[in-house]
């Protein structure tokens, strides 16, 4: 498998692999702090990002794995300005598989930037990096994530039932799997 970009370019957005560094810590926590009651629902770590010593934490630790070839995020950029981020991780070398997540900013929702990282991020996986399947995995209440993976065409293979318990809801959570092939990409 082929090391990860630092920098791809769409035609509105940029994706900029994270680095452990403060700047970029407190632009991360500074858009959290801001998106919780938006981002709350479906994110558990936002209750265990309280200040940006968390956010910089959180970058070592991703840097580690990252060296390690088993996870990647990127930052999400709009005309210089930080808005979310996408993530690679459960890298499968030999299955050539791999998870997607992604957030973005309240403000910045309904405009299809997360779409287009995600497209950008899938045809990074499928051509640079040889993967032959990705999936996405959400909450089967969070309309706007599972909107984004039908958008890109990735089927819907099941629900995991109530595999998820929920801190914000109290209650046992569904979960929608999505999952896009290469060979998907060719039709």
């Amino acid at each position: 498998m082929k090391t990860f970009k630092e920098v791809i370019k769409g035609q509105r957005i940029v994706l900029k692999r994270n680095k452990p560094k403060i700047k970029i810590a407190k632009k991360i926590f500074e858009t959290i702090n801001t998106n919780r009651k938006h981002l709350r629902p479906w994110l558990k770590w936002e209750k265990n990002t309280l200040k940006e010593e968390d956010s910089l934490k959180y970058l070592f630790d991703e840097e580690e794995k990252t060296k390690k070839r088993e996870k990647v995020q990127y930052e999400i950029y709009l005309k210089n300005r930080y808005i979310g981020n996408i993530g690679i991780f459960d890298i499968d070398k030999i299955n050539k598989s791999a998870e997607i997540g992604y957030w973005l900013s309240q403000e910045f929702t309904r405009n299809g930037y997360t779409t287009e990282a995600l497209k950008l991020i899938e045809k990074e996986l499928f051509h640079s990096l040889g993967l032959n399947r990705i999936q996405i995995k959400c909450d089967e209440k969070n309309i706007a994530s599972s909107s984004v993976a039908k958008k890109c065409n990735y089927k819907l293979e099941g629900i995991l039932r109530q595999n998820n318990y929920s801190y914000h809801f109290k209650n046992f959570r569904n979960t929608l799997v999505f999952s896009k092939l290469k060979s998907d990409t060719k039709k």
